[in-house]
């Protein structure tokens, strides 16, 4: 056989080898981040679903509009709408549904806490706080020992101290990963702000960071606490990372301590000259 014969099948060959060196490369590195990011979100990334809450429309005759369009068309006002959801809620799960995508060999589930209300054996990540039924199982159930809601503030869930509070431009929120008492081998999170900012921000933050929690957390349990500059997802940052309920108790008593001296300080008369 002549040598250029030769020389085409080597470089065929040689080709062949190295396409699937880099098809076997692409999927174990997709394999290692599967089961580095399933860590954080659940084994079970395949069955994971992610609920937003879903809100009634206050009556069928009510009459929605639209902002201003930019340029020239006609406005129609939308009517018999069955449920509403919010921008944050909207922007949230396109957050979260890119990472998991990513990180998963499917895509995550998207269903409304109406529709999941009854279901307990799942894994799951909730947006929103209290107006999501599933919020509501994460935070009440017996296995999160570390923060929940409490009027405007994240509070320290045995001693009902203030952890953290949003404050003028700044909106704060909560991410909760729990084992669920009733289903351990579960993974349940919850994304949820104090505002709606807070909420958008802290899927935005997780979707993007999820790596420094699992390098911090590994598999187990956590609370984190997100601050968000309001009109910006993208500014959020980590404010806090609690491990155990005892750090935040040490968190709450270090808190009322920073108050106190801040309180103590403003009452003293300053010093005549």
């Amino acid at each position: 056989m002549p040598q250029a014969c030769w020389d085409i099948i080597w470089n065929i060959t040689g080709g062949v080898i190295v396409a699937l060196l880099t098809l076997a490369v692409h999927t174990m590195v997709q394999k290692l981040r599967s089961r580095a990011f399933g860590q954080i979100f659940g084994s079970d990334l395949d069955e994971l679903y992610v609920i937003y809450p879903s809100l009634n429309s206050p009556t069928r005759d009510t009459m929605y509009s639209k902002p201003q369009s930019q340029v020239p068309r006609i406005l129609v006002f939308a009517i018999n709408l069955t449920t509403l959801n919010s921008n944050a809620i909207t922007r949230s799960v396109s957050h979260l549904a890119y990472a998991i995508g990513r990180c998963s060999k499917s895509l995550p589930r998207i269903r409304s806490d109406v529709e999941m209300d009854p279901l307990m054996d799942i894994s799951f990540v909730t947006m929103g706080g209290l107006t999501n039924f599933k919020s509501i199982d994460v935070l009440d159930n017996d296995s999160n020992t570390f923060l929940q809601f409490k009027n405007d503030r994240i509070v320290s869930r045995s001693s009902q101290k203030t952890i953290a509070k949003a404050e003028g431009r700044t909106d704060c929120a909560l991410i909760l990963k729990i084992h669920p008492a009733n289903n351990p081998e579960r993974t349940w999170l919850c994304v949820a702000g104090i505002g709606e900012w807070g909420t958008s921000g802290a899927a935005w933050w997780l979707s993007r960071h999820w790596k420094l929690l699992r390098k911090r957390a590994k598999n187990k349990p956590f609370a984190c606490i997100t601050k968000t500059t309001i009109g910006s997802d993208d500014s959020t940052s980590l404010f806090r990372l609690f491990l155990t309920p005892e750090e935040v108790e040490i968190n709450a008593m270090e808190a009322c301590n920073k108050l106190l001296d801040e309180t103590c300080s403003s009452a003293r008369p300053s010093a005549s000259r």
